[in-house]
């Protein structure tokens, strides 16, 4: 290995472990925001910073100006061909998207504060919603105006575009810094600074270790928890491989060819210079090494548990411990028909079948189901937190844990939780691919029938897919916090019954499904071929179409006003009145 390729998998590393480590901080802040919601309580909003006038200033004003100065920097740079026109599209796209929505906050700041002049009294009787539907109809406008403009006159307009957008830019840094109030800024940031105060009072707490604890093993167990939870995401890919050309025709790749990424790659991928895959490291076993590495999981959990020397909390290791192996099976074995679709357990194999066919929520609907009722299970999360049942042994395996290592539990349970969104993504969400989007850029076609195309250089695809990729990570993983508070809790037997006589039995009947269908199909012959390349183009559209609706759903439900409206679903007196009525005197049988 180079030293360059020694630096890039430095860099992959760090991409992945900042992400993941953020996360975790984040769902934390998540949980606690919608556990006062549903028990309509103040959430963690309480912390707040005072900046300085001119602090606040600085940081209204910096980050938007400096994009600016970046845009019109850029524009000065000759550019033709395809980047010429790419570079036009996103300056137009991004500078509309900056003024719609710059023009929403300030609306709903004027409607909820006042307008401080004549100009602002306009939006007082708008509604923010008309700017965004208003902003999305601009948006199309630019993209029939790009296919407008003549290719030999793109240069030109990518330089004035770059221009434009760094003017938005700077209208909106100074606007936006005069809007700041005098006097010190009270900064809350919807709560997540919660989660900085908790994780700095968290390291300085005392390290307790009961007196009749086995302390090596006390002190071991927390970092397998952790450990395994960081180890799996090496073999995640989070973007298509990189493809370099190379410079200085030596043979070798080197720190020099880091700026000669071509321009441009066919539709298949095809790399005929040097190829960085946007993954830590490709192994030929993949899914296979995660679920090894995971297993530790258990042992940590288990070895907390038993030395702890605490009844509570080896009652919670050794339900960590059952729930974990007998889960793991099922969620094995869901996975079987996968891998004969994908032919591979490799997981950059797999997320390049689903790029140039379907996504596997399609191909394997009943396996993703038991799967992720598996990989909640083995998450140990409501309603599987059976292992550390507040309400039955305090807070099972990590009852006699406090502070760091403490600490390092949560870390380790909201990084798994992350990583499991991770790898839904990867394995039935299409990994960093997006419908219709290829190695070359846009090709919307069904079957044979091409109806749309648009070129893109490879930097631009390349950064869309890890975009995409993330993004779907974190729209998964906030799906998965919502289990907790809105599904109830499983006895245990319940549990154990669920895992042995329902998701075994049905994993085992999909695997075998799934193996004749398979076989038949490859034996169909080229017609079948056909037909099932149409059916997962129609499903490429079918995801396209919802993705866009519920983008715009989820826009206007945000901008919805709010209507806090209270009601009683049920009470005590009136189940008791259903029953037939409370005991007329005290200790009545």
């Amino acid at each position: 290995m180079s030293a360059v390729e020694i630096v890039l998998s430095v860099v992959k590393v760090l991409i992945m472990l900042l992400f993941f480590l953020n996360m975790a901080a984040l769902c934390t802040w998540a949980d606690r925001r919608q556990g006062a919601m549903v028990q309509d309580r103040v959430g963690p909003n309480r912390a707040v910073v005072h900046l300085p006038n001119m602090l606040a200033r600085g940081i209204v004003l910096l980050p938007p100006a400096l994009f600016g100065v970046l845009a019109i920097f850029s524009s000065l740079g000759a550019l033709a061909g395809r980047a010429a026109a790419e570079r036009f599209t996103v300056n137009v796209q991004l500078a509309i998207l900056v003024g719609w929505f710059s023009l929403l906050v300030l609306c709903a700041k004027v409607r909820s504060g006042g307008a401080i002049n004549k100009a602002e009294e306009m939006f007082a009787d708008v509604d923010p919603r008309s700017f965004f539907f208003a902003g999305l109809g601009v948006h199309a406008l630019g993209l029939v105006a790009g296919r407008l403009v003549p290719p030999a006159s793109m240069p030109l307009a990518a330089q004035v575009s770059g221009f434009v957008l760094g003017g938005v830019f700077l209208i909106v840094a100074l606007y936006a810094t005069s809007r700041v109030p005098d006097g010190p800024i009270p900064l809350r940031l919807a709560g997540t600074l919660h989660a900085i105060a908790d994780s700095i009072k968290m390291i300085w707490k005392e390290d307790f270790i009961p007196k009749n604890a086995d302390r090596i093993l006390h002190g071991l167990a927390p970092m397998l928890a952790v450990f395994s939870a960081i180890a799996v995401m090496a073999v995640v890919p989070f973007g298509p491989d990189l493809c370099f050309t190379d410079g200085n025709r030596n043979g070798t790749f080197d720190f020099s060819d880091l700026g000669n990424l071509v321009a441009t790659v066919p539709a298949s991928g095809a790399c005929n210079g040097f190829l960085v895959k946007m993954q830590i490291i490709d192994l030929n076993v993949g899914i296979l090494y995660i679920f090894g590495i995971a297993g530790t999981g258990i042992i940590g959990a288990a070895i907390a548990g038993w030395a702890s020397d605490n009844k509570f909390a080896l009652l919670g290791g050794l339900r960590a411990s059952s729930q974990m192996v007998s889960y793991e099976v099922a969620m094995g074995l869901s996975l079987v028909g996968l891998f004969l679709v994908y032919g591979s357990v490799r997981m950059s194999d797999m997320a390049v079948w689903q790029g140039a066919n379907a996504w596997g929520v399609f191909v394997q609907p009943l396996g993703f189901i038991l799967f992720l009722t598996a990989l909640c299970a083995e998450t140990k999360r409501v309603p599987f937190d059976q292992p550390e049942g507040e309400s039955e042994i305090v807070a099972g395996y990590f009852l006699e844990y406090s502070g760091f290592k403490w600490g390092m539990f949560m870390t380790g349970e909201y990084i798994e939780l992350a990583f499991s969104s991770a790898l839904l993504v990867a394995l039935f969400f299409g990994g960093y691919s997006l419908p219709f989007l290829h190695a070359d850029g846009i090709t919307i076609a069904f079957g044979d029938t091409m109806l749309f195309q648009y070129k893109m250089t490879h930097l631009a695809v390349s950064i869309i897919s890890a975009l995409a990729f993330f993004g779907k990570t974190i729209f998964v993983t906030w799906v998965q916090i919502f289990f907790r508070w809105t599904l109830p809790r499983f006895r245990y037997d319940q549990l154990m019954k669920l895992g042995w006589t329902k998701l075994l039995p049905l994993a085992i009947a999909n695997m075998m499904v799934t193996g004749v269908v398979v076989l038949a199909l490859r034996n169909a012959g080229p017609a079948a071929d056909s037909w099932l390349k149409l059916l997962a183009d129609i499903t490429q559209g079918f995801v396209a179409v919802a993705t866009l609706a519920g983008f715009v759903a989820l826009v206007v439900g945000l901008l919805e006003p709010v209507e806090r409206k209270k009601f009683l679903a049920s009470s005590a007196a009136r189940f008791a009145a259903a029953m037939g009525g409370v005991k007329p005197e005290p200790q009545q049988a």
